[in-house]
């Protein structure tokens, strides 16, 4: 208790105790007065001018910020343009492959094989029945400066959502129309989720091919289904499971090509030795 008062007795530290009982010589109360004043006004000026500042230089901020937004709605428009002519082309590539390979006989099984191969690397698109898991933002949520807002969507629920359904026996899975395959990345970059190095937007929109009553059974039973469903209930995630007798999984972007070998051929009637 000595200690506790002794502390609220000498809150002031005793050397400006000292000093404030014991001007230096010449320098009266008036003059440290004037002289804090003054130094108050001259903070506050500068105070002033820098929100003057800040707020003359605000709408060149905002105009700066409109006009890079734009710009990435530009390229991105022109990226999806540049997209679909290059699918375009990959459709009549396919269409002249298939009917120099019906030519033959030899050019039918490799046909019949390079279509395996495709479907296996998700090179072609698919339909047929299957689940629709859709995702979204649930309220904003008051968390830590710099800390993300737990009711988004973040990448690792996407990445829940899709090894889930892999795992609960989906044959093909896209995401808002963007086929995953076993090169396929889903990312965060900021605030945006990428998948295949693309951003999307919510709602997410997860489409599985397979059975949809065992798919969406198996799925709600497996570790990622639990924990997607618990996060979507303690946060307020939007979480929404369908099933449908048709669906479509688009074909994967053309990858590139890393490893091959000449194909043994078989020989043909009539060929020299």
């Amino acid at each position: 208790m000595s200690l506790l008062q002794r502390v609220v007795d000498d809150a002031v530290d005793p050397g400006y105790a000292y000093a404030a009982d014991h001007p230096r010589p010449g320098t009266s109360r008036l003059g440290r007065s004037v002289v804090l004043a003054a130094t108050l006004v001259l903070l506050s000026a500068l105070v002033a001018a820098t929100f003057v500042q800040v707020r003359q230089r605000a709408p060149e901020a905002a105009s700066a910020r409109l006009q890079l937004l734009q710009a990435v709605r530009t390229a991105t428009a022109a990226t999806d343009d540049l997209a679909g002519v290059v699918q375009q082309r990959r459709v009549e590539v396919a269409k002249l492959q298939q009917r120099d390979l019906d030519a033959s006989a030899a050019g039918r099984q490799l046909q019949t094989r390079l279509d395996m191969e495709s479907d296996a690397a998700g090179l072609r698109a698919a339909t047929g029945p299957g689940v629709t898991l859709t995702l979204n933002d649930g309220p904003p949520t008051q968390g830590q400066p710099g800390e993300p807002d737990l009711a988004r969507v973040l990448d690792r629920d996407l990445q829940q959502a899709v090894n889930g359904l892999f795992a609960a026996g989906a044959e093909a899975v896209s995401v808002n129309g963007r086929r995953i395959t076993a090169t396929s990345a889903i990312r965060a970059a900021g605030e945006a989720i990428l998948v295949g190095y693309r951003p999307l937007s919510p709602p997410y929109v997860v489409t599985a091919l397979g059975d949809p009553a065992s798919l969406a059974d198996r799925f709600a039973a497996s570790a990622d289904g639990r924990d997607l469903a618990t996060v979507a209930q303690t946060y307020g995630i939007g979480l929404v499971v369908e099933t449908s007798g048709s669906l479509t999984v688009p074909a994967a972007e053309q990858t590139t090509l890393r490893y091959a070998r000449p194909a043994v051929r078989a020989a043909a009637p009539g060929d020299q030795p």
